[in-house]
C-alpha cells in the first residue's frame, strides 16, 4: 500500500538561483516512518553543500532520516545553581550519573553541553536535504520519566541556519526556542584563525550570529591539546541522550563513532579552549565567558527517529560504539 502527498509547493530563492515555486505529487510505502515536515523538506531539497564527507550509511538504513554531523563538542562546566534555576523544576538532575563519567568533576558544577556543527547529507534514500549548521546548549541528565535512571537531553536553545525554514520547523515540534541565524564560517563545520600575515594559527573557530545581530551570539574557539580533559567515552553517552524540551514528544538521533568517519586517521581529536555566550542564551543579563574548556573535534553518522513517545526510550543505553 502507498501513502500519497499531492500538491506539495517547493519554493527555492537560494544562492545564485531566481525565485520559483513547482507542484509535485509523489507517493511512498506506507510503512515508511516520515514525518510531514521532513517530508516536505526531501522533496524541496536542493544542492547546497559542504566539503564535509560522505553520508557512509544512507543506504545502510533506506527508510531512515541518515546524515553526518560534523561538529565541535565542549562540557562547559557551569554552577549547579545555574543550570537549576533554566531546568524546569519538575524534572530531576540525575547527577550520580554525570558523576561516574567524569571523575573529579566539581560538585556544585553541572556539565553543559555546547556543539557547534554543520549537518552535512541528510536524507531519506536519495532524497538529500542542503547542508545547514546549528549550535546548541542543551542540558543532559535529566530525569523526564521521573524513573531515576532515564537520561534525556534538555534541548532550551537551539540555532539554526536561517534559510533552512523546514529544519528550523522541525526542531520548533518539540518546542525548543529555535533562532534563525547565521554562521562563521558558513557551511563548514569550523575554520583556522589567521594571524595577520595569513597563516592559520591552529586555532579553530565557529561563530553564531543571529539576524538582528552584527555581533556573535555565541563564539567557540579551541585548538588540539594533548591535555587530559574528560574521556570521549563521556561525549558519546551525552550526544546520544534523546532530546526534549515541552516533553510531548522526544527526538532520538542515534551517533554511530564507529564508522570511517570517526575512527582511524579520522579519530575525534581533543581540545582545549573557549566558549562565549552572550545574554540571555544562558545567563539572562550578562554575557557568560568559559576558558579552559575541553572537548573534541569530531565527525559522525547518524540514524534519526523523530517525535516518538518519550516513554519507549525509558531505559534508553546507546552510545554510539556500534555495540547495543
Amino acid at each position: 500500500m502507498m501513502t500519497c502527498y499531492p500538491f506539495l509547493i517547493c519554493e527555492f530563492g537560494g544562492r545564485r538561483t531566481d525565485h520559483f515555486q513547482f507542484l509535485i505529487f509523489v507517493s511512498f510505502p506506507s510503512k515508511m516512518r516520515i514525518s510531514s515536515f521532513f517530508l516536505a523538506a526531501i522533496l524541496c531539497a536542493t544542492s547546497v553543500t559542504s566539503q564535509s564527507s560522505p553520508n557512509p550509511i544512507r543506504f545502510v538504513y533506506p527508510n531512515n532520516v541518515t546524515g553526518t554531523f560534523n561538529a565541535t563538542i565542549a562540557l562547559v562546566p557551569i554552577p549547579f545553581s545555574l543550570a537549576r534555576s533554566i531546568i524546569p523544576a519538575k524534572y530531576e538532575i540525575l547527577t550520580k550519573a554525570y558523576e561516574s563519567l567524569l571523575p573529579g568533576f566539581p560538585k556544585d558544577s553541572y556539565p553543559l553541553l555546547v556543539k557547534g556543527n554543520l549537518d552535512h547529507d541528510v536524507g531519506l534514500g536519495s532524497f538529500v536535504l542542503d547542508d545547514f549548521q546549528s549550535l546548541h546548549i542543551e542540558y543532559p541528565f535529566i530525569d523526564l520519566l521521573g524513573d531515576g535512571y532515564s537520561c534525556f537531553l534538555y534541548a532550551h536553545h537551539q540555532f539554526l541556519t536561517a534559510t533552512a525554514p523546514l529544519v528550523i520547523d522541525g526542531a520548533a515540534v518539540y518546542g525548543t526556542t529555535v533562532i534563525p541565524a547565521s554562521f562563521d564560517p558558513a557551511l563548514e563545520a569550523y575554520a583556522y584563525v589567521k594571524s595577520s600575515s595569513g597563516k592559520k594559527r591552529g586555532e579553530t573557530y565557529f561563530d553564531t550570529y543571529t539576524n538582528s545581530s552584527t555581533c556573535p551570539a555565541v563564539t567557540m574557539k579551541f585548538a588540539s591539546t594533548s591535555g587530559r580533559g574528560w574521556p570521549f567515552e563521556y561525549f558519546m553517552n551525552v550526544t546520544n541522550q534523546p532530546f526534549f524540551s515541552n516533553g510531548l514528544k522526544c527526538d532520538n538521533q542515534r551517533f554511530y563513532y564507529n564508522t570511517t568517519l570517526s575512527t582511524g586517521i579520522n579519530a575525534p581529536v581533543r581540545v582545549k579552549g573557549e566558549v562565549t555566550i552572550e545574554a540571555p542564551y544562558l545567563q539572562a543579563a550578562k554575557s557568560s565567558i568559559f576558558k579552559d574548556i575541553y572537548g573534541f573535534k569530531v565527525d559522525a553518522a547518524f540514524v534519526e527517529n523523530n517525535q516518538l513517545d518519550c516513554e519507549s526510550l525509558k531505559g534508553y543505553s546507546w552510545n554510539g560504539s556500534g555495540k547495543e
